[in-house]
């Protein structure tokens, strides 16, 4: 089986797609262009731009202003907008300490540490199955720590396969998700090509930094 993945992106005149993307977890405020503030985890970063997760209403074209580390307040434009999923480029390129600082205030507090010889029952980490289950239903970080009394880090280490949950607690995250259980722990699951396709898409947009929208997948069975 052949599978080919397009990435259709366009460059924004001035705003080369060439500088080095960082994976982070960071919690930023941030706020409007009409004042009232936001919350936005920071998913990657580069000297041009960067990928939020926000619970806010907003769209293309629309403007922010973030709280970097190092440069505080930074200007940002949205240059698209996928459930609580942003795309956003600077004004002006940032510099490299910006971009240092916003690497080293990125920690997550684990909430159960994972054991090192711990099986994985699927090819799609636990992590992993999570984060996708949680955009599946338009939910950000900040709302499932709320609902379940826990920390925001700790959601963003389960997320990176830092940590898991306790026991007690994947019922009810479950319940949030909308699975049962065995489907958020990747028991005896059976992935269907569909799912899969929508999954690697959401994967490889994340790591791009583009909608997954403009991801295309040609599989040739």
């Amino acid at each position: 089986m052949a599978v080919t993945a397009f990435i259709e992106e366009t460059a924004q005149p001035g705003h080369p797609r060439s500088s080095e993307r960082r994976r982070l977890r960071l919690l930023l405020q941030g706020a409007k262009a009409s004042g009232s503030g936001i919350k936005a985890l920071v998913h990657n970063i580069s000297a041009t731009g960067l990928l939020i997760e926000a619970d806010a209403d907003m769209k293309p074209g629309d403007r922010i202003e973030i709280a970097l580390p190092h440069a505080g307040a930074t200007s940002v434009s949205i240059i698209w907008a996928s459930g609580p999923l942003y795309g956003c480029r600077f004004d002006t390129p940032v510099s490299t300490a910006t971009l240092s600082a916003a690497s080293l205030r990125s920690v997550a507090t684990p909430d159960a540490p994972i054991e090192p010889d711990a099986p994985a029952s699927t090819l799609e980490s636990f992590g992993l199955r999570l984060q996708r289950l949680r955009l599946a239903q338009g939910l950000t970080q900040s709302q499932i720590a709320t609902e379940l009394g826990v920390s925001e880090p700790s959601i963003s280490a389960w997320e990176q396969d830092k940590a898991r949950p306790k026991a007690g607690r994947i019922e009810a995250l479950a319940k949030l998700l909308g699975v049962q259980s065995a489907d958020l722990l990747g028991i005896e699951s059976r992935e269907t090509l569909r799912s899969a396709t929508e999954r690697a898409k959401a994967q490889i947009a994340a790591v791009a930094g583009v909608s997954p929208d403009r991801i295309r997948i040609t599989i040739d069975l």
